[in-house]
């Protein structure tokens, strides 16, 4: 999806502007949406005992980048829970080289849960981040936009077939603000990226595998270009996963 070019009136946009440049992560430099502080770093890390199924942990490295977190797992009547805040500071603007910045001072807040009704299958998946770039300038002269965004997956995992589980499900997502580097210097100055897709995935325990497929469609509001508005995206894919 990152690499997919804006369109607007069937024409790309000026600027070479793509749909990652919409729900860019200053933290990490890269058009990774609500993963902002996914990367792996090198670095030192404690997590505590769990306690009732909560536990804490706090980290820090490179040059520098810091996070604390605290987490809970459990069952509790009959739901499956896990639940998750995190908060991280990083400062190297070497992140992912080559930098986007001369500085950097990138916090972000995120907090996002899992439930699941074990008789049934039900489950729902929601998440929200929040990043603040605090008035750093981009290479290019341009104020690092603080931004928020927010995910929400739900659907159903059953066992219908003998093969293993198959999991059907529905998901929305909306990134605010979340204009990289290349938005910046086209002229955007807000923007509202917004997708929602359904899919499914059977699960074939005999090989440790996954099938999947999966419809999502994208669309964009964004000031500052392309006053012809933004084409809307859409695409199917699948694929398949095999756990060693």
């Amino acid at each position: 999806m990152a690499e997919f070019f804006l369109r607007s009136n069937g024409a790309l946009v000026p600027g070479n502007v793509k749909w990652g440049d919409l729900g860019y992560c200053y933290s990490q430099q890269r058009p990774w949406g609500g993963d902002c502080d996914g990367i792996v770093m090198n670095g030192v890390r404690y997590d505590s005992p769990i306690f009732a199924g909560f536990s804490i942990s706090a980290s820090y490295g490179e040059d520098d980048d810091w996070e604390v977190a605290g987490r809970y797992t459990g069952e509790v009547s009959g739901f499956k829970l896990a639940f998750g805040v995190g908060y991280s500071v990083n400062t190297d603007q070497n992140t992912q080289p080559p930098p986007v910045s001369f500085s950097k001072d990138s916090e972000f807040f995120q907090a996002g849960g899992y439930a699941q009704h074990l008789a049934t299958g039900l489950f729902l998946h929601a998440a929200y981040g929040q990043e603040d770039n605090n008035g750093k300038k981009t290479t290019g002269g341009f104020t690092e936009p603080n931004s928020h965004q927010w995910y929400v997956k739900g659907g159903i995992r059953r066992q219908w077939l003998a093969l293993g589980h198959t999991v059907l499900y529905g998901e929305s997502g909306q990134y605010l603000d979340q204009l990289g580097p290349t938005a910046l210097a086209a002229g955007a100055t807000s923007g509202e990226f917004t997708r929602w897709g359904v899919g499914a995935v059977q699960e074939i325990d005999a090989a440790s595998m996954s099938l999947w497929v999966k419809y999502r469609e994208h669309t964009a509001e964004v000031t500052g270009f392309a006053p012809g508005g933004i084409d809307d995206f859409r695409y199917v894919s699948t694929g398949a996963l095999i756990n060693f």
